[in-house]
C-alpha cells in the first residue's frame, strides 16, 4: 500500500502541486473573505448587506447572460481544437464583450428609468458593473494551459486589495463603509485582475498555423453553446432567482439572512471550483474517445470522492451547529437564519457530487441532455419558490434550491452513468467485431 501512495503521488506530483497551490491560495481568500463579510455585514446591517446581496445576485444573472455558456465549453473547445486556438479566443471575447455592453446597457436604463427606484442605487450599479465585468476574464486560457497556480496568484492579488481597501476604511472609521465605497473598492480590484491576466495571456497566445474564418467561427461557437447558455440562465432559478422573490416577498432585511447564511456556501463553493479547474481539463481529456470503462469509472469515483471529502467540514458544522456559527460571529439580529444554515449544510454534498457530474456532461456534449436535466429543475424550482418563500421565507427559499437543483443534478449523474456503461459496451463491441 505504501508503495502504491507513493507511486500515486509520484506520477501526480505536477497535479498535486497545483491542487496544493490552489487550495491554499483559496483557504487564506476565504477565510480572510469570511471575517470581512462577516464584518462588513455587522457594520451595515441586515438591510444594507441585503442590498449587496441583491446587487451580486443581479450580476450573476447577468454574469450567465454575458457568458453565453463559455464558461463551461471553452476549455473543452480550447484542448480538443488547438489548431484554432487564437481565433477560439478572439470569438469569446468578442461575443462576451458584446453582451456586457448590452447588459450593462439594460441595468443602467433600469436605474434612471424611475427615479422611486431605491434598489437599484449607484452603489449598487457600482456593485453589479463590477462583479460582471469578472465575465472579461482568461481563465479558461490559464486552465488549458495548466498555469492555474499563476491565475491564481492574480486571483489572490484581487481580493487582497479589496480587502485591504475596505480594512483600510473599517480600521480609519467604519461609519464611511457604504454600499457605494464597497462596490468602488470591487471594481478596482476586478480591473486589477483583469489588468494582470491580459499583460501575461495575451502576447503568449499562440498563431494558429490553420487560417480560420473568424466570422464563420463566432456564429458556430454561439450556435453550438445556446442550448448550454439556456441552460444556465434556467439554472439561475437554483441559487439566484429564490434570492430575488425572497427579497420581493420579505424585504432586504431577510435576504441579508440569508445572505449570512449562504457565505458558508460560498467557502465550500470556492474550495470546489479551484479543484473543478484541475478537473474539468483532466474530464475533458478523458472523454475524448480514447479511454476505456475502467478509466472512467476509477477517474470519476477520485473526482467525486476528492469533492466531497474536501467540503465534509463545512458540511458538518453547518450542518450540526448553525447556531453556533451566527452567535460566534454574527450580530444577533441575524440569528434566525440558523434554520436555513442548517439545510444548506445538506446542500453542500449534493452540489459537490453534482459538480462533477456535470463538467463529464459537457465535455461529451451532451447539451441536450443538459439543458432539459436544467429545465426540468428549473420548472420545479420556480414552483417551489412561489409555494414555500411567501410563507417560509428564507427556509423556504433554500428547500426550493435544494430539491429543485438536487433534481437538475442527477439528471447529470444518470447522463454520466450511462455515458459511463455505454463506453464499457462500446469496447465489448470492438473486441466481438475483431475476435470475428
Amino acid at each position: 500500500m505504501f508503495v502504491l501512495i507513493r507511486k500515486l503521488l509520484i506520477a501526480n506530483q505536477k497535479k498535486i502541486k497545483q491542487l496544493s497551490t490552489l487550495v491554499i491560495v483559496n483557504v487564506f481568500i476565504s477565510a480572510l473573505g469570511f471575517i470581512t463579510q462577516v464584518k462588513i455585514a455587522n457594520v451595515l446591517g441586515k438591510e444594507s448587506f441585503g442590498l449587496i446581496s441583491f446587487g451580486i445576485a443581479i450580476a450573476t444573472y447577468g454574469a450567465v447572460f454575458i457568458r453565453f455558456g463559455l464558461d463551461k465549453t471553452l476549455v473543452r473547445d480550447l484542448i480538443h481544437y488547438p489548431t484554432r486556438f487564437s481565433g477560439t479566443v478572439k470569438s469569446s471575447l468578442q461575443i462576451r464583450l458584446t453582451f456586457l455592453l448590452l447588459f450593462i446597457v439594460g441595468v443602467l436604463t433600469w436605474k434612471l428609468s424611475t427615479s422611486s427606484n431605491n434598489d437599484i442605487s449607484w452603489g449598487v450599479f457600482l456593485i453589479i458593473s463590477a462583479n460582471v465585468l469578472m465575465t472579461l476574464d482568461l481563465q479558461a486560457i490559464y486552465d488549458s494551459w495548466d498555469k492555474m497556480t499563476r491565475h491564481a496568484m492574480y486571483h489572490l492579488v484581487q481580493k487582497v486589495l479589496y480587502f485591504i481597501l475596505v480594512w483600510v476604511v473599517i480600521l480609519f472609521d467604519s461609519s464611511f463603509l457604504s454600499v457605494s465605497l464597497i462596490g468602488t473598492m470591487t471594481l478596482i480590484a476586478v480591473l486589477t485582475y483583469l489588468a494582470l491576466q491580459y499583460s501575461w495571456a495575451i502576447p503568449r497566445i499562440p498563431t494558429d498555423k490553420v487560417k480560420t474564418n473568424h466570422r464563420l467561427l463566432t456564429i458556430n461557437m454561439i450556435r453550438g453553446n445556446t442550448l448550454i447558455w439556456m441552460s444556465g440562465v434556467i439554472g439561475l432559478s437554483f441559487g439566484t432567482l429564490n434570492q430575488i422573490i425572497l427579497k420581493y416577498y420579505h424585504g432586504a432585511s431577510e435576504l441579508g439572512g440569508y445572505s449570512v447564511a449562504w457565505m458558508i456556501v460560498t467557502m465550500a463553493t470556492i474550495l470546489l471550483s479551484q479543484v473543478s479547474r484541475i478537473g474539468f481539463p483532466a474530464t475533458a481529456r478523458m472523454t475524448t474517445g480514447e479511454s476505456t470503462q475502467h478509466e472512467k469509472f476509477n477517474f470519476l469515483i477520485k473526482y467525486s470522492s476528492f469533492m466531497l471529502c474536501i467540503t465534509s467540514p463545512i458540511s458538518f458544522v453547518a450542518f450540526v451547529y448553525p447556531e453556533w456559527i451566527l452567535s460566534t460571529f454574527f450580530n444577533p439580529e441575524f440569528r434566525d437564519a440558523a434554520s436555513a444554515l442548517k439545510i444548506m449544510g445538506l446542500y453542500i454534498p449534493v452540489f459537490s457530487i453534482g459538480l462533477v457530474a456535470t463538467q463529464y456532461t459537457v465535455s461529451i456534449k451532451q447539451e441536450k441532455a443538459y439543458f432539459y436535466s436544467n429545465l426540468l429543475g428549473g420548472v420545479v424550482s420556480l414552483t417551489l419558490c412561489l409555494i414555500l418563500i411567501p410563507t417560509y421565507g428564507s427556509v423556504g427559499a433554500i428547500w426550493a434550491l435544494l430539491l429543485s437543483h438536487g433534481l437538475a443534478l442527477a439528471g447529470c449523474v444518470l447522463i454520466t452513468v450511462l455515458d459511463v456503461l455505454k463506453t464499457e459496451k462500446t469496447i465489448t463491441d470492438r473486441s466481438h467485431e475483431t475476435t470475428t
